[in-house]
């Protein structure tokens, strides 16, 4: 067996048991290839769908992406999924694409993607690692463990403010408890930077064709949760509610 595939091999296992127990040293210092052939071999292990994509950008600037698997992706409302591996909840804006987004179209920027955008929604990422040392596994890891993408809920509402932000608040809370309350503000600075990012370098695996779903990262950056219960995130008159396990 390669060391690759005995990488796949741990991270398979590890979500078949449910326990987030695979060292991350390994996997940190694989090259963004590597990472990418791992991440895929565990989504064929799996024999995931992909519901939709996660886009973010690396320090150095390059743009990537991970698939969220269509069995852990649902609509607000009567979706749940059990708490094993869950550290935490990212209330996020994402997109549906109305037509092809090549790197041409995304060499313009933000105002150059904006054609290609169907409409906008409200949902909320739900994070969950294999690793038992996240920290540890640097973005590299972080991206063959595809990003710490467990599931996500989306609110099938188009929102009309598309990726504004300015004045949102966010608001998360588990049984009624706040979780988390304050301003909207991006990890990747704008709703629409890593998905630019990414345009510009599409991994072939991941083309980004029309119809597809994006996420592209938190407003609230990750909000640890470590209890079952009815989670309801909001943002503006937008709201996501489903249940942890």
């Amino acid at each position: 067996m390669t060391e690759e595939a005995g990488l796949v091999q741990q991270l398979v296992a590890a979500h078949h048991s449910g326990r987030a127990d695979v060292d991350a040293l390994p996997f940190s210092r694989l090259d963004r290839a590597a990472a990418y052939r791992i991440q895929a071999g565990v989504r064929i292990g799996l024999a995931d769908g992909i519901g939709l994509l996660k886009t973010a950008v690396h320090p150095d600037g390059v743009g990537v992406v991970a698939p969220i698997a269509a069995e852990r992706f649902g609509r607000s409302g009567a979706f749940q999924l059990p708490l094993s591996r869950i550290i935490g909840l990212e209330l996020e804006i994402g997109l549906v694409l109305a037509r092809d987004l090549d790197s041409v179209t995304a060499s313009a920027g933000e105002n150059g993607i904006i054609e290609a955008i169907d409409h906008y929604f409200v949902g909320i990422e739900i994070c969950g690692s294999r690793f038992r040392n996240r920290s540890d596994a640097g973005p590299i890891g972080g991206l063959a463990d595809s990003m710490s993408a467990f599931g996500y809920v989306a609110d099938p509402t188009p929102r009309e403010s598309g990726a504004d932000i300015e004045a949102c608040d966010v608001h998360l809370a588990l049984d009624g408890v706040p979780l988390h309350m304050g301003k909207a503000r991006h990890s990747f600075g704008t709703v629409l930077a890593s998905l630019v990012a990414y345009a510009r370098s599409q991994h072939p695996d991941y083309p980004l064709k029309a119809g597809t779903i994006v996420t592209t990262g938190s407003l609230c950056g990750l909000v640890p949760v470590s209890g079952p219960g009815h989670v309801v995130g909001r943002l503006g008159g937008h709201s996501v509610e489903f249940d942890l396990i």
